[in-house]
């Protein structure tokens, strides 16, 4: 790395509060969910209307998401072996755990369609939903959708780790620079002559990535002096775009503009000041919040899978009351998730790995 290079603090342990925020953001996306699945198998749902702000887990989860891939790959030297160590461990974060839902909701898509709520033939594209390969129909495991962003950020930042540290913050502008452009082209309807691939790449959602990496950026540099009234100042606007959101009927689907206001970049001030108040205080994150934050991949994978098929298990039993069972398969889909966290997740996190560690020792080192 070059002298010239301006100095970046070194990475600290892991921020504890990160883990938490990850947990309300996985937990959110299963309260949505949970209504879905509610709505469709029991004549009583008693989970109100403004459970879609589960909707906002998402915008977090890209804010963090951000936040922590500039944390960790800041300091790595400007080379194509760092940039492809990079993309090894995101692979390895990402493809093996999912391949593993994939498959069991394939074996569920090949025999019992409906319990999936899917119509025989209505995938069309397997192999993209296996590869995570951006289409127009809907991939097999629902929730992998936001997997593909994803991946474009992993590609992006790998690109952005083969230049030296000064170039790197002007290239996600330029990188921003061109999302805001290519929306004029490509961003207005999917029926306009553009592949979904390019069309995602322009995505408004992209932008949380960058809210994450600007609060990772300045977290890097200095500390916030007073972190708590940012905390609460990104608490109270992410609770008024709920209202907004709820009350307004703000509709997310129409333009994807408004969840990245409504949640993504109150998500981000929020990040900014929970992260900041842990370096002044020290951890304060419940423990417990930090194992559903540390299972929150697995628990994300699996949560909508269970919940539809035990739903539509156990839907029909009418003496059990609703809240009684839509409690207690919020807890067997959270148990769940935690079980395949630590059974299946870190084993093949752990293999794939020990991989690369035992490639490095066997390789000789390439110069910095």
């Amino acid at each position: 790395m070059s002298t010239a290079e301006p100095a970046v603090r070194a990475r600290p342990a892991e921020v504890l509060n990160v883990q938490g925020l990850r947990a309300v953001a996985v937990l959110l996306v299963m309260f949505m969910h949970l209504r879905d699945a509610e709505r469709i198998y029991r004549p009583d749902p008693v989970l109100p209307v403004w459970a879609d702000i589960g909707h906002a887990g998402v915008d977090l989860f890209f804010v963090i998401s951000g936040f922590i891939m500039v944390l960790i790959g800041h300091a790595y030297p400007a080379t194509a072996r760092a940039a492809g160590r990079f993309l090894y461990h995101r692979w390895a974060r990402i493809y093996p755990t999912y391949w593993v839902w994939f498959l069991i909701s394939l074996a569920i898509y090949l025999t019992a369609p409906a319990w999936l709520r899917l119509a025989p033939g209505k995938i069309t594209h397997l192999v993209e939903s296996f590869f995570l390969i951006p289409t127009w129909t809907e991939p097999l495991v629902l929730v992998s959708w936001t997997l593909k962003y994803e991946i474009y950020f992993y590609l992006v930042f790998a690109a952005v780790i083969l230049l030296p540290q000064r170039w790197r913050i002007p290239a996600l502008l330029l990188w921003a620079l061109y999302m805001l452009i290519g929306q004029q082209f490509c961003y207005s309807a999917p029926d306009v002559l553009c592949h979904k691939a390019l069309f995602l790449t322009m995505h408004p959602l992209a932008f949380e990535f960058l809210f994450g990496a600007a609060i990772a950026w300045l977290y890097l540099r200095s500390p916030l002096r007073r972190p708590l009234p940012v905390l609460l100042l990104g608490l109270c606007l992410l609770i008024g775009g709920f209202l907004w959101f709820v009350l307004g009927g703000v509709s997310l689907n129409a333009n994807s503009w408004n969840r990245v206001l409504l949640f993504g970049l109150p998500a981000a001030v929020m990040l900014y000041g929970a992260v900041e108040l842990e370096r002044a205080r020290g951890p304060m994150t419940p423990r417990w919040l930090v194992a559903i934050g540390n299972a929150s991949y697995s628990i994300y994978l699996s949560h909508f899978l269970v919940l539809l098929v035990l739903f539509k298990a156990f839907a029909s039993q009418s003496l059990v009351p609703t809240p009684l069972m839509t409690g207690g398969i919020l807890v067997v889909a959270l148990g769940i998730g935690l079980l395949a966290h630590r059974w299946v997740e870190q084993p093949l996190l752990d293999l794939s790995r020990g991989r690369w560690r035992r490639a490095t020792l066997a390789t000789p080192k390439a110069a910095a």
